[in-house]
């Protein structure tokens, strides 16, 4: 496990400096504008979904999303470097059920706080093209804390068992998400991601190793608010800040 923490902590390293050092020309501007531009706020609600030791749906999305799911929503802080690159901070609250019979019924609540690093794709492969859709690439680390209740089944009575996190616990993602512009401060956004969680508990269930899976399907809504930060810093170049699409 210590291999995975150290391979996703390389990989943000290196999107750092190969924003940075692929066009330094960027950062010789007015040291507010580069800290205020670029800045995003990500709305977004969904399902987050089981995957471990009795998860019985794997393979029947309408199964899965039915009797595996929870609702879920979530807030995500991004900057983006030169439109491509985007260092994000995110929390969400989630949950997810199993109806395994006979007796390992679950439902588990968590709250889940990270970091991840993007990449756009598109724009990317087609730097100089203004396009008003996209597809990003993510990964990313943080922690989440959860609390899970065992339903066993006896003489017909239902008797809940609850368990919940002493600590918060690691987890390891990644994901891609698909965005549409509808002006240039506004996009649509739809997400899913893949999440290993280092417990192997969430399911009230030990087995197969110290981990287990859960995915987040969204969709959303991000707002630039470059402009609200330029207004609020008093900033001598808010002006132009004002005047300029978040996503050029």
């Amino acid at each position: 496990m210590k291999r995975s923490r150290y391979l996703l902590v390389g990989i943000l390293f290196t999107l750092s400096q190969t924003s940075y050092g692929s066009n330094p020309d960027e950062w010789r501007g007015p040291k507010g504008r580069i800290l205020l531009d670029n800045w995003s706020v990500n709305l977004s609600f969904g399902l987050t979904s089981y995957f471990g030791d009795l998860s019985q749906y794997d393979l029947s999305l309408k199964n899965k999303l039915l009797f595996e799911s929870k609702p879920a929503f979530g807030i995500k802080l991004t900057k983006y470097i030169k439109n491509i690159f985007g260092i994000s901070g995110q929390l969400f609250y989630g949950g997810f059920k199993s109806d395994y019979r006979p007796d390992h019924s679950f439902e588990t609540r968590l709250l889940e706080y990270n970091l991840q690093a993007s990449l756009d794709v598109i724009s990317l492969i087609f730097p100089r093209t203004t396009l008003n859709y996209g597809l990003e690439v993510y990964v990313g680390t943080g922690q989440f804390m959860f609390q899970t209740s065992k339903i066993v089944n006896s003489d017909s009575q239902k008797t809940p068992g609850t368990i919940s996190t002493g600590v918060p616990e690691f987890v390891y993602f990644f994901g891609s998400g698909l965005y549409y512009k509808l002006t240039d401060r506004i996009r649509i956004t739809a997400d899913l991601s893949i999440r290993q969680a280092q417990n192997d508990n969430i399911d009230k269930y030990l087995a197969h190793g110290d981990f287990d899976y859960y995915s987040y399907l969204s969709i959303g809504v991000t707002y630039s608010i470059s402009r609200v930060l330029s207004l609020i810093n008093d900033e001598p170049n808010s002006k132009l800040n004002k005047e300029s699409p978040v996503w050029r």
